[in-house]
């Protein structure tokens, strides 16, 4: 026992110094950012980056963050008028904005279908073909009452008193019972969370900043796409809350 408790750090240690990718996770998000009134600029900021063994995000800027640029995102009005929202590269960010003319709520949704395989083994059943989508919301004045999903991987966020609800969509659908969210906080410490009876999952924020609630669901239908065989699709999708 005593050898085995002298090892285990240490072997521990070895793996994250030789695979440093396995204490990572790396993922898209984005930051909305704004006063919250009428006609003052809304900026949304989309970033890839990973998560360190300290808990700590950090942003990047290499070929996965170029893929940002296949994005399509698009804000919906309370009235469910839909428009373009275009980004910009801006260093370690890709930015656009949009200005509020109508009090309620503007929802934030981006996905991104044209990302390479990712080739996992030499078996092309093996790899997956990654689809990636965000959403979001910001209010201006009285927030509206949203009820319907917009986008094929989609939650839908009320709060009442602090504590929000969370209702996850696939497919238009309400998803399944003991369907998993993962909600990373402020601080990145991650917690799963399965959907209720309801299809629904709440929870409490403790602390101002960037939370990050996340679906992802598999495909497991294969195919090829853009000359590279795979054998399932991975759809994730990243609801983003900033808490001030």
């Amino acid at each position: 026992m005593y050898k085995l408790r002298t090892v285990l750090p240490f072997l521990l240690l070895l793996a994250a110094f030789l695979f440093p990718q396995l204490a990572k996770a790396s993922a898209y998000w984005m930051e909305i950012h704004g006063s919250g009134k009428l006609k003052d600029p809304v900026k949304v900021e989309v970033c890839y980056g990973f998560i360190d063994d300290l808990s700590a995000r950090h942003r990047t800027t290499g070929a996965e963050f170029q893929e940002i640029r296949n994005f399509q995102f698009f804000i919906l009005n309370a009235n469910g008028t839909k428009s373009k929202l275009e980004l910009q590269i801006k260093g370690d960010h890709w930015e656009g904005s949009f200005i509020p003319d109508k009090n309620g709520t503007y929802r934030i949704l981006g996905i991104n279908d044209q990302q390479p395989v990712l080739n996992r083994s030499k078996n092309p059943q093996e790899n997956v073909r990654p689809i990636d989508l965000m959403c979001g919301a910001y209010d201006v004045g009285k927030s509206s009452e949203t009820t319907l999903p917009a986008q094929f991987m989609d939650i839908i966020l009320k709060e009442n008193n602090g504590i929000y609800t969370a209702f996850p969509y696939r497919d238009m659908k309400p998803v399944e019972k003991g369907t998993m969210l993962r909600i990373f906080n402020p601080e990145n410490w991650e917690k799963n969370i399965p959907v209720n009876e309801n299809h629904q999952v709440q929870f409490k924020p403790t602390l101002p900043g960037l939370y990050v609630i996340r679906q992802d669901w598999y495909d497991n239908t294969p195919g090829t796409f853009l000359g590279s065989t795979y054998g399932k699709i991975r759809y994730r999708n990243n609801y983003c809350l900033w808490i001030n």
